[in-house]
C-alpha cells in the first residue's frame, strides 16, 4: 500500500489511527492499527492514562526508488511458498519524526531506515 502511495509524507495519529498523505486524509492503513495497538499497550504498561496526552503524531517521509538486485543479501523473500527473485528491488528510505505531548512536556524522536524488497513481492 505504501508503494501505491508513492514518495511523499505520511502522517499517522497513533491515538486514533487517522492517516494523511501529503496533508490530505487517506484510508486507514494497516500500520496505523498496529501503532494504535502498540500505543495503547505501552500506555497501559507504564500506567499513563490517555487523558494526559494532548497529541501524538508520527510523520514519515517516504522516498521510493528501484535498485538492482543485491546478490550479497542473505534475505530470501517468499510469495505463495516460492522464493522470489527479480532483477530489481524496491527501496524505501524512511525518515521518521514522532511526537507525544502532554500539558507538561513534549517528547520527540527521529529515526531513519532503509528497507528493500523484490519488485513484485508480495504481488504488487
Amino acid at each position: 500500500m505504501l508503494v501505491e502511495l508513492g514518495s511523499g509524507t505520511l502522517e499517522v495519529d497513533p491515538l486514533t489511527g487517522q492517516c494523511q498523505f501529503q496533508g490530505k486524509p487517506i484510508v486507514q492503513l494497516p500500520i496505523a492499527l498496529e501503532l494504535v495497538g502498540w500505543m495503547q499497550r505501552d500506555l497501559t504498561i507504564h500506567r499513563i492514562p490517555t487523558t494526559v496526552l494532548v497529541r501524538a503524531r508520527l510523520s514519515v517521509k517516504l522516498s521510493f526508488s528501484q535498485v538492482p538486485w543485491n546478490t550479497r543479501t542473505k534475505e530470501i523473500f517468499y510469495s505463495n511458498g516460492e522464493a522470489v527473485r527479480s532483477q530489481k528491488m524496491n527501496r524505501c528510505n524512511f525518515e521518521c519524526d514522532s511526537e507525544v505531548a502532554t500539558d507538561e512536556a513534549v517528547y520527540r524522536s527521529k529515526r531513519t531506515e532503509v528497507q528493500e524488497w523484490p519488485v513484485g513481492w508480495p504481488a504488487e
